[in-house]
């Protein structure tokens, strides 16, 4: 009957994003503010140590270079910080961490000040910076199923993904305001607030301790990887977002983009770094288009060979406009992918190894972007900036190709149905 079709506003509503975590959990509105504002300033440092590299240096290798300075202690060190989550109270490591890296925040923006700072105390600080947040990284994510049920858990990822779209789009342009008509060492100051306000925010959460705490013990990162070994769907939603980024990433590139074709400065770089992000923060406001997708490892194949489609089509744009939008697109469809990849990640998973698989998720999510920056900055010394992110856009197709054929249930695996839901046919 006419009377029971849904209104243009239930539909609207149905089609947005889902903030129902955020109306039901004050803890998680806490986590949520947090990383929000502390996403923002993590952009600004990073946009401020590519550009200051490559003022430094005029070389995309350079710049690709600090790109695998920082992936090193991502890869040594998540498993170990997600260990460590699972085996003490989280807000207790969360609030310590927070600490290290405004310290290392203002030890960079020390730094700043001089004329021509060594290369490798960049390097080595950008390492520093690093190894803090692959312990950070873990126990933010392993937080988000404490504080929400199950049946809010996509809302949250969901939310999580914004706040982290939110960073990666707004931060590169405020750090290049920042740069361009302040100063550097102002960029990096902002990141050290950042932190302050994180810590604080982090101090009124309640008591986050693993269901099944146990001690800090090397065997449990082995235990880590068997599992993830044992489950090929979810070893599949790493291989899609390792392909995506260490082929299609292009952010060490950038700055010669911003420089050689599209004849810009701080300003062009910070936006060719946040339209990404500046499309994934359009796309998740419409989230809710996919509220009943069951076939999620499916959405992610297609999401990362559309990503991979638009990094081909960006490399032969003629335009700043078109590449941006481009761009734009690019970020849409990673988002898609990443919201699907962490939820079923975190329906898999059980909570006493949170903390871990979160820990190989940061590994796949923070360690493949630097790891592409070094690939990308490295082809595009040997092949031309064009040329390389053709190439790479063109792998990412062929990749996700290649992962449908080898982990055919990847493509088949279905949600479970939330408690009071049908399941899908």
């Amino acid at each position: 009957m006419s009377s029971e079709r849904p209104t243009l506003r239930q539909r609207l509503a149905r089609a947005t994003l889902d903030t129902t975590a955020l109306r039901v959990s004050a803890p998680f509105r806490k986590l949520f503010s947090a990383q929000l504002v502390s996403s923002i300033g993590s952009q600004v440092t990073l946009v401020a140590l590519f550009y200051q590299v490559y003022d430094l240096t005029k070389s995309t290798l350079n710049v690709g270079l600090l790109g695998l300075v920082m992936v090193v202690p991502t890869l040594t060190l998540a498993l170990m910080g997600g260990a460590i989550a699972d085996a003490m109270d989280r807000r207790r490591l969360l609030v310590l961490v927070q600490v290290a890296m405004a310290a290392t925040s203002l030890t960079l923006a020390w730094l700043a000040t001089h004329d021509s700072p060594p290369l490798w105390a960049l390097y080595a600080l950008a390492a520093v910076s690093s190894s803090f947040a692959a312990v950070d990284g873990p126990a933010r994510t392993a937080v988000i199923p404490m504080l929400v049920d199950q049946a809010t858990l996509r809302s949250a990822v969901q939310l999580r993904e914004v706040l982290t779209q939110s960073g990666r789009t707004f931060g590169p342009i405020l750090g290049g305001v920042l740069i361009a008509q302040v100063s550097l060492p102002a960029a990096y100051l902002l990141d050290t607030a950042t932190f302050v306000f994180a810590f604080v925010m982090f101090l009124q959460l309640p008591k986050l301790v693993p269901e099944s705490r146990r001690r800090f013990e090397l065997s449990s990162i082995v235990e880590a990887v068997r599992f993830v070994g044992a489950r090929p769907v979810l070893a599949a939603t790493f291989w899609a977002d390792l392909i995506a980024m260490i082929l299609g990433q292009q952010r060490a590139l950038f700055p010669a983009y911003a420089h050689d074709v599209f004849g810009g400065g701080a300003m062009t770089f910070g936006l060719l770094v946040a339209a990404p992000s500046a499309g994934a923060m359009v796309g998740l406001l419409f989230m809710g288009v996919f509220r009943n997708v069951r076939r999620e490892g499916l959405a992610v194949l297609l999401a990362v060979s559309a990503w991979g489609g638009c990094i081909a089509l960006f490399a032969l744009s003629p335009w700043l406009w078109l590449a941006l939008l481009l761009l734009a697109l690019a970020g849409a469809a990673d988002m898609v992918s990443a919201i699907f990849r962490q939820t079923i990640l975190l329906t898999i998973v059980p909570d006493e190894l949170r903390g871990r698989m979160s820990a190989v998720h940061i590994m796949v999510v923070t360690g493949g972007p630097p790891v592409g920056d070094f690939v990308s900055g490295s082809m595009g010394e040997l092949l031309g900036i064009r040329v390389t992110s053709l190439l790479g856009g063109l792998g990412v197709i062929g990749g996700m190709v290649v992962l449908a054929r080898r982990v055919p249930e990847f493509a088949r695996w279905r949600a479970p149905a939330a408690a009071g839901q049908p399941e899908p046919a």
